[in-house]
């Protein structure tokens, strides 16, 4: 070997932690699914490269955009793990999308092949024409099993790099036609480090994975670092409050993320059995407002568990801040500070650094940021500014180094030549009594511009009377951010979705058609 020559391959790529788990830990439960299926570490090498040399033979390499649009299951990370192993590029998709978002995303991502299940490539696929292999239980000789039984399992050397593009990740194309995050080995490597070191993993965890894996929560926060890690990671194809605490308490599940109001809801659900949850230590919550109460009912249900409340988005690859347990006391109303090796700073409107305390837009920079949209060089550019990631995000910054997240630019009201900070109105009345969840929303008004809306699911057996919400709000906000109305639906109304984020472009368009019928 020649001075300077790699002794070994890259290694920031997942291919190369499962081949290395399956030495270390061969007979070690990798992955559980949800009808009680396991599969061990040398399991998951022995399919994946089976499943890696069907792609081979069908052209397929280094490169080559592969798309993955199936329900969570074992199956599913069996093929992305077979992408990696070829070096192509892994495309996960959103099932709940449109036939029209699917075909788009493949058309954007210059696609080749696909991953996806029988009713899938019937439903979504069916105009795009792409050679298709099947995940299900399909037989035919692109079904699973068929292939399985016919591939070798062992893969010829693979030159991995760190630079090799391991996923366009599509986001969510609130304000136009998705676009598609480009993260490559060693920027999702790094995502996975940053989560192992900040938050305590290890690799005798079992993390249940409740969201769905093509997104970028589940897959790049909480499968990938459990892998590479040799931990397991526990998969729900279908998620219900029910069925996880049910999963948690058979896998003895040790940690899994939930955003807020799913939380919420599994607390509600967990009242009558808590022993159900007695083998969780860690539960990570981000994507909304966590108050104060919602914390105090997990640890009540818990007592000695660690919350981990996160905030990151998909183009910083992902998570950016953790708010720990041990600093909660110091910052409450925080989302924590920058992750190892990351930074975050805030800018004013004319992109001048804000003073300590002074609002503005939240920029971030780390080595797991991507490099850009794909094939979008005018979006990137408009993101980027020397080397920060503008994240659309409206926060602050204390003298101690912890980040205060304000809203959503898209999301702020401005009422009365003022504006209002939706997660601030939110956190407020998320410690009412009678609120099990909130959303505060700005309508078009004729006297203000916008009016503060707040839409609110009362806890089960309360009743949220508006007067004596609006005059909560006004005893600990100034007056312009109390709501100027209240609007009370039923949970099962609140456009939640697949993640269990809330979404206010539906919510306001449903409360404006609503009130507009009143």
């Amino acid at each position: 070997m020649k001075a300077g020559e790699r002794n070994m391959p890259a290694a920031s790529s997942v291919a190369v932690h499962i081949e290395r788990n399956a030495r270390k830990f061969p007979a070690r439960t990798a992955l559980i699914g949800e009808n009680g299926s396991r599969m061990t570490y040398a399991e998951l090498n022995s399919q994946s490269n089976r499943l890696a040399n069907y792609l081979l033979a069908q052209g397929l390499g280094a490169g080559d955009k592969i798309a993955l649009i199936a329900k969570s299951s074992i199956n599913w990370v069996v093929g992305y793990v077979a992408t990696l192993k070829i070096r192509a590029v892994c495309v996960p998709l959103n099932y709940r999308l449109t036939e029209q978002d699917v075909v788009n995303s493949v058309v954007d991502a210059e696609c080749r092949f696909v991953l996806t299940t029988a009713d899938y490539l019937a439903s979504h696929l069916a105009s795009v024409k792409l050679p298709a292999a099947l995940l299900d239980e399909s037989a035919g000789p692109n079904g699973l099993r068929t292939i399985l039984a016919a591939q070798p399992d062992t893969l010829a050397p693979q030159d991995y790099s760190d630079d090799d593009l391991q996923l366009i990740m599509f986001t969510g194309g609130t304000t136009g036609r998705s676009k598609g995050v480009m993260l490559r080995n060693s920027q999702v490597f790094c995502n996975s480090v940053h989560e192992a070191l900040d938050t305590e993993m290890n690799e005798r965890d079992n993390t249940i994975l409740a969201t769905p894996l093509h997104h970028a929560a589940a897959l790049n926060c909480w499968l990938l670092p459990h892998l590479y890690l040799g931990a397991c990671a526990t998969i729900m194809t279908d998620y219900s409050a029910e069925k996880m605490l049910d999963m948690i308490f058979e896998h003895k599940v040790t940690n899994g993320f939930a955003p807020p109001s799913m939380a919420r809801e599994m607390c509600l659900t967990a009242q009558k059995s808590p022993e159900r949850l007695s083998s969780f230590k860690r539960w990570y919550v981000g994507g909304a407002v966590l108050a104060g109460p919602d914390r105090d009912r997990m640890h009540a249900l818990i007592p000695g568990m660690k919350i981990f409340y996160q905030y990151g988005l998909t183009e910083a690859g992902v998570i950016v801040t953790v708010l720990k347990e041990e600093d909660y006391d110091k910052a409450p109303d925080s989302i924590g500070r920058p992750f190892v090796n990351f930074e975050v700073k805030v800018v004013r409107d004319d992109l001048t650094e804000a003073d300590v305390d002074e609002s503005g837009e939240i920029l971030v920079r780390g080595p797991s940021v991507m490099d850009g949209y794909f094939e979008r060089p005018d979006a990137t550019q408009a993101v980027f500014l020397d080397g920060w990631l503008r994240t659309g995000d409206m926060g602050a910054m204390d003298a101690n180094g912890y980040v205060y997240f304000r809203d959503r630019l898209k999301d702020m009201v401005k009422t009365g030549g003022l504006n209002v900070y939706s997660q601030e109105v939110e956190r407020v009345l998320q410690k009412h009594p009678c609120v099990r969840e909130v959303a505060i929303i700005g309508l078009p008004s004729d006297r203000w511009g916008e009016e503060v809306v707040a839409v609110v699911v009362a806890r089960d057996g309360q009743q949220v009377v508006e007067d004596e919400l609006i005059a909560f709000a006004k005893q600990n906000l100034a007056s312009y951010k109390a709501p100027k109305r209240v609007v009370v639906i039923d949970y099962a109304e609140m456009p939640i979705n697949y993640s269990g984020k809330l979404i206010k472009r539906d919510l306001r368009a449903m409360i404006a058609t609503r009130l507009a019928q009143s």
